[in-house]
């Protein structure tokens, strides 16, 4: 999942592993809608320290890729929106793994119809001074 905390707009996918020929199909994704659906022709993507997450996979004219430092998920905006997702998940038991899809799928929606909702859980101060 990718958000931009200005516009509270995203894109996620559901992928089998996460690894760098998964990244790269993620990432050329993100890429081909940049400058569409809320997200800007040039972005800055934050990311951790998996291994996936190859910088030789950007497009530099379009995303500016920052690797937060090791062990700083408070740091990560998309983690506290995943923080959100993993409480309605919680105690829940699923049948099957596209059950388990669908549900969160369904929350994740939820989460972007409510306005502000996106934006007031991951724009967090450090990246709201950015803009100045």
């Amino acid at each position: 999942m990718t958000l931009c905390p200005f516009t509270g707009k995203g894109f996620g996918a559901f992928l089998p592993k996460l690894n760098s020929e998964c990244f790269s199909w993620f990432i050329s994704k993100i890429q081909e809608c940049m400058g569409q659906t809320g997200i800007p022709e040039k972005a800055l993507f934050i990311a951790d320290g998996a291994t996936a997450h190859k910088l030789e996979l950007f497009d530099k004219e379009k995303l500016v890729f920052e690797r937060l430092p090791a062990a700083s998920p408070e740091l990560n905006p998309v983690e506290r929106f995943f923080k959100e997702i993993r409480k309605k998940l919680k105690n829940k038991i699923f049948d099957t793994l596209e059950h388990a899809q669908e549900r969160i799928q369904k929350i994740v929606e939820d989460f972007f119809e409510e306005e502000g909702k996106v934006s007031s859980l991951t724009c967090f101060p450090y990246l709201k001074n950015t803009t100045q």
